[in-house]
Formats: structure tokens, sequence, C-alpha cells
């Protein structure tokens, strides 16, 4: 991780975001944290519903679990971009916008890549989708709790500061999750 990441401009110049540096690539933590956020509560919908709605189905059940609600909020954000751009702008999409626009929209999908190893790795094991799915709730959860250690880092904050910041964006991510759930039932 790049604890100093630079600032750069958003799509087509709207506001800034921060981005770090994860194997090389480049990733707004904004996208990361609302695709996390989206997919905790996708999967745990989806595996607390009925465990048996999840356990035996194939990896391939997993995979469109975790990905198409990311497509859709992909997609989403990507046609609101769009149509900021050009009302902003007043002029059609340039190719440099429509590039950005695709990378932006990669970000939310790569939240789902580690639910497909994990996946692969569980099915190869003990081939139990639903432990696959509680597993990557958890690695989600954990990440939250970095996310906010992050933040308080690129606030200037302590380690007693760091570790408090951690702790209470990782019970908000939580009570986030519990409340979209909650809805979902």
């Amino acid at each position: 991780m790049n604890w100093h990441a630079g600032v750069v401009a958003g799509v087509g110049g709207a506001g800034h975001h921060p981005e770090v540096a994860v194997l090389g690539h480049r990733f707004d933590p904004h996208r990361v944290i609302y695709a996390t956020i989206i997919l905790m509560v996708t999967l745990t919908a989806a595996g607390d519903v009925d465990v048996d709605v999840i356990a035996g189905q194939g990896l391939w059940d997993l995979i469109t679990i975790a990905f198409f609600p990311l497509l859709a909020l992909s997609m989403a954000h990507s046609f609101s971009d769009a149509l900021d751009i050009q009302i902003r702008t007043g002029h059609r999409l340039q190719r440099s916008d429509r590039l950005v626009l695709a990378r932006d929209a990669l970000q939310y999908l790569a939240v789902g890549v580690p639910v497909v190893i994990i996946g692969v790795v569980v099915s190869l094991t003990t081939g139990s989708t639903s432990q696959a799915v509680d597993l990557s709730v958890d690695l989600y959860a954990i990440s939250l709790i970095f996310w906010g250690v992050y933040a308080a880092r690129a606030a200037g904050l302590g380690a007693w500061g760091q570790v408090t910041f951690g702790l209470v964006y990782g019970l908000l991510g939580f009570a986030i999750v519990m409340v979209e759930y909650a809805i979902l039932h």
C-alpha cells in the first residue's frame, strides 16, 4: 500500500480523490470502500437467507452473487458520471473521458476478485460455498478497519487515533451492512 497517495483529478476533473497503489494499480478508496459495503450486504443476505441456498452451489454461483451487484453498481456510477461530464462541460464524451470512466468502473468490479480467489481455494478444500461467503465477509470487514486506520493516518493522527478510527469505522461499516440487511429482510 502506498500510504502517501497523491491526489489526482477525478472523472472529467470533477473533485479530487486520493488514490492508493495496490500491486501496481491505482485505486480510488471511495470506490473500493463503497463497493466493499455493497458486496458485504449482498454476501450477508445471500449467505443468511438460508445456508442451503448457497451450500452445494458451485463456484459459478458464488461468482454471480459477487459480481452482478458490483456490475450494477459500476454501470450506475459510469452512467451517472458520463451524464455529469456532459452536463458540466456542455460537450459529448471524449475518448479520454471514456477511458477514465472504464478504469473507474473496473475499480468497483475489482472488489469482487477476493471472493473468487477465496471461493476457488475453499472449493478445492472443503467445497462449501457458504464457508467461502463467511470468509469473504470477514475479510471485507477487516478491510473496513484497515480503511479507518488509513484515513486516520492520512489525517495525521497518531497510533492510538489510528486504532480508534479503525475500530470505529469498522463498526460503522458493520452497522451499515446490518441496516441494509434488515431492509432486505
